[in-house]
């Protein structure tokens, strides 16, 4: 669903500024909305499973601002940790390209 985002964020070669087009932003900002509905249902399906009952409106409303706001600027971040690890690489893709796949299946297990 989200893997031209994932591509484009994760491409060491394009600048900056590809990331604020239209089409890109728009990827993010829907990218950003769906998984924070996403972990904020599962969070309030963890509560109401152990707790009984689920998360009050004022934990639900810094849940989500705090998920919106990290998952935003984490595109960004991801974006020129990228870039790092390319230039560490000496500018070889398809090493940075394999670190950045294990580096997303790292995270996915995490999560």
């Amino acid at each position: 669903m989200f893997t031209d985002l994932y591509l484009t964020t994760t491409n060491p070669t394009l600048p900056l500024s590809a990331l604020f087009t239209v089409k890109t932003m728009s990827q993010i900002i829907l990218s950003v909305i769906f998984h924070t509905i996403l972990y904020a249902s599962f969070f309030n399906l963890a509560s109401y499973i152990f707790l009984g009952k689920l998360l009050s409106k004022i934990v639900n409303t810094r849940l989500i601002i705090s998920l919106l706001v990290i998952m935003f600027f984490g595109f960004f971040a991801r974006f020129f940790h990228v870039k790092e690890i390319y230039r560490a690489y000496h500018k070889n893709m398809e090493k940075t390209r394999n670190h950045l796949d294990k580096l997303y299946i790292g995270w996915i297990f995490i999560s």
